[in-house]
């Protein structure tokens, strides 16, 4: 063999240190033996090359693969399934198998296991070129023990003072609610709620203890009822009710109490999970009361007649053939079944992924919902984005933003006076069942009936023109974090919301007619059916804007626990609505021209906050709690020396079943507190008496200021209509 050929399998040997020794033996003299020293120096020299290019060649092909199996069990040694084993510092991970099982290859049999499991404290374990390595993982109580989101911060289940009601997101998802308010129908004590009616994609209006519309706070940003109905359902990890002193924390804005609600994140070690889920549904009225058929309702006019002592013009030869119901203008109506549709679908999927590292961690959402109506031509679509990132870009520092966005579609036939949804239901019992929709049961001639306006032929966006809303939203949070390694934490948050509203509503005119027998004509009713036909345009731009700072500090000195939360933040909304109302010439040209404009509305609102936050815990042992909490508010509505107010709360608690005399004596408790609270809360805005849907402010914004109404009334100089002005009243 030559020396090449040598130094190659030199190089892939994997016992190159045995080969190395005899090269070097063959390379060099036996004892006593002459050689010349130049073929000497030339041999050494090779055996040198060749021991620096087996240290640097050789080596990297030896980073082998080791393959760590073993097992998890909890406290019962029973196999933990879907237990995270991460290798310290990788992205390299694996999951316990239904039997606890696990199995990981890491390179060169180091570096440490990271096992983490929820409810149980995370351990390390290091390799130490180990290929078998058993955990043991030990419950965390702290960790069992139900958090409960309150007014700028979390604490555990035991300790709250506080009225506070929390449902998770398990019993939120389990409904088919389309809103987050029907959700939590008859989940919640405290709580009453009211839907005005079941149109798709409605509403519940929900009262914390019959106090009136709360504050919605999501992922720690007030919000409005819009943004918090349609969150995407599925997307909702916890919503806390505040429902006493509690809720003073959030000042002038927490007379009717609070609704705190925090939406999904990943988790730190948490390998990429994916769900999908979803329903189909059929809608059906579960009971409704039957109108009267066409005999009954004869019948009872002849009964009224007769109770009257008057003589009914129904004689009995006619209330027979009512009765039996077969001959032509003898015939009743069901204004149900012509109305109402059995069956009808509403469906809802959702896709997620989230997971995590040990330095970040996401979820990412995706809902669509539809819901139809079992009146005809009445629909709701929504569909929901969401994104929460949290990332550590340096010990102690983390950021993160929480992304939402929605549109929501509602369409639906365009009535008379928009009550549209309620008509349906009105005519069901508000038309005869003795008069037919249609002259003749022709579907081309709308039958004139005693009221036109409320036959249902006409619920149809073919005859009546459609109506279209849509809500379109996105919202940005940011967040940064620095925690302090004295039990210290910062947070800064910026979010900024957009909502976009447009309204499209055509309603069309259309003719109604009777049915002559005799000549077989069907005769146009002159003023009949609808000839106020109407086109409008709505927009509104509303921009809201948030910006907080938070300190928390959290410390236990032996029995004696203490945690203080102090923060300031500001909030403005800059709101725009505008109106365009036109009487169009026809029912095919949606176009609105300025010739056929008859209203116009143009509203530019702005509004402004803020407030000062701070909040005191002390508790001993977990037995005896007190909390102090103030919030210094501000609101743009009163003038400048009267625009701040305090409002302050108090709460206190006791453990009683942590007393020695209760504790572990009496079998069938486990938990009792008492607690008792005080605060001071307000309100900048009250519901309207005459409208409950809608709110008013304690006093027109900007009222303190001097000046005059533009337009508040009209005069008349020389034959000229004169726009004037009022001067406005200081308050």
């Amino acid at each position: 063999m030559s020396d090449l050929h040598l130094l190659v399998a030199i190089i892939n040997s994997p016992f190159n240190f045995f080969i190395m020794k005899h090269f070097v033996q063959k390379i060099l003299p036996p004892p006593g033996a002459w050689f010349h020293l130049r073929l000497l120096k030339r041999k050494l020299l090779y055996a040198s090359l060749l021991l620096v290019m087996s240290g640097f060649i050789s080596k990297p092909s030896f980073a082998q693969q080791t393959t760590v199996t073993g097992k998890v069990t909890g406290e019962k040694e029973e196999g933990l399934p879907g237990v995270t084993v991460l290798l310290k510092g990788t992205s390299n991970g694996t999951t316990t198998d239904p039997d606890g099982n696990y199995s990981l290859n890491v390179p060169n049999g180091s570096g440490t296991l990271v096992v983490s499991f929820v409810g149980y404290l995370t351990q390390e374990v290091p390799i130490n070129n180990r290929s078998a390595i058993n955990v043991a993982l030990a419950p965390d109580t702290k960790a069992l023990e139900e958090v409960v989101v309150v007014g700028y911060g979390t604490q555990s289940r035991g300790t709250v003072t506080g009225a506070v009601s929390q449902i998770q997101a398990n019993d939120i998802t389990r409904t088919p609610a389309v809103t987050t308010s029907g959700a939590l129908v008859g989940k919640v004590q405290g709580i009453t709620s009211r839907q005005t009616d079941a149109r798709p994609g409605g509403t519940t209006n929900i009262q914390i203890r019959n106090l009136g519309d709360p504050l919605y706070v999501i992922d720690g940003v007030p919000s409005d009822a819009g943004q918090f109905n349609n969150l995407g359902i599925n997307d909702i990890e916890n919503i806390s009710i505040l429902k006493d002193a509690s809720a003073a924390i959030y000042g002038l804005r927490a007379a009717n109490g609070v609704i705190l609600v925090t939406t999904k994140k990943g988790k730190a070690g948490e390998k990429t999970k994916i769900n999908l889920s979803g329903y189909y549904g059929l809608q059906n009225f579960t009971r409704f009361p039957q109108p009267a058929n066409a005999y009954q309702h004869q019948r009872a006019l002849v009964e009224s007649a007769q109770n009257r002592g008057e003589t009914s013009n129904i004689t009995p030869e006619e209330l027979e053939k009512w009765r039996i119901g077969t001959e032509k203008g003898y015939q009743s109506t069901d204004y149900y079944d012509f109305i109402m549709r059995p069956n009808v679908p509403q469906y809802f999927l959702n896709g997620s992924a989230s997971g995590g590292s040990e330095t970040m961690n996401y979820y990412l959402s995706v809902t669509h919902l539809n819901q139809e109506a079992l009146i005809k031509d009445f629909r709701f679509d929504r569909t929901n984005i969401q994104a929460n990132l949290d990332a550590g870009i340096a010990k102690g520092l983390r950021v993160g933003t929480q992304i939402s966005g929605r549109i929501e579609k509602r369409h639906q036939a365009g009535l008379p006076g928009l009550d549209d949804y309620f008509n349906p239901f009105l005519s069901i019992f508000t038309m005869w069942p003795t008069e037919r929709p249609y002259a003749n049961d022709n579907p081309k001639y709308i039958n004139q009936t005693h009221n036109v306006n409320v036959n249902p032929a006409t619920y149809d966006e073919d005859i009546t023109g459609p109506i279209d809303e849509i809500w379109r939203g996105i919202k940005g949070n940011v967040y940064a974090q620095y925690d302090f390694n004295f039990g210290l934490t910062a947070k800064a948050t910026y979010s900024y919301n957009f909502t976009n509203f447009d309204f499209d509503g055509f309603e069309y005119t259309y003719d109604a007619y009777t049915y002559d027998a005799a000549t077989d004509t069907y005769n146009k009713v002159p003023g009949g059916g609808n000839q106020n036909p109407w086109r409008e345009r709505r927009k509104r731009n509303v921009i809201d804007r948030f910006a907080q700072v938070q300190l928390n500090w959290n410390k236990q000195f032996g029995s004696h626990g203490v945690s203080a939360v102090a923060a300031y933040e500001r909030s403005d909304v800059d709101n725009k609505y505008m109106i365009v109302h036109t009487v169009p010439p026809n029912n095919y040209i949606p176009i609105q021209y300025f010739a056929n404009q008859d209203f116009l509305l143009d509203e530019w609102n702005v509004e402004a906050r803020a407030g000062y936050i701070a909040r005191l815990y002390y508790n001993f042992k977990e037995k005896y709690l007190l909390e102090v909490l103030g919030r210094y508010d501000g609101s743009f509505v009163f003038r400048k020396d009267s625009r701040w107010g305090l409002f302050p709360g108090i709460s206190v608690g006791w453990k009683l079943s942590e007393e020695n005399f209760l504790k572990d004596r009496v079998s069938f408790l486990n938990d009792l507190k008492l607690r008792a609270s005080y605060g001071k809360t307000g309100s900048d805005r009250y519901q309207d008496p005459g409208n409950p849907a809608n709110t008013l402010w304690v006093v027109n914004p900007f009222s303190y200021l001097s000046g005059y109404n533009w337009a508040s009334g009209n005069a008349v100089f020389n034959g000229n209509l004169v726009r004037a002005c009022s001067p406005e009243d200081y308050q």
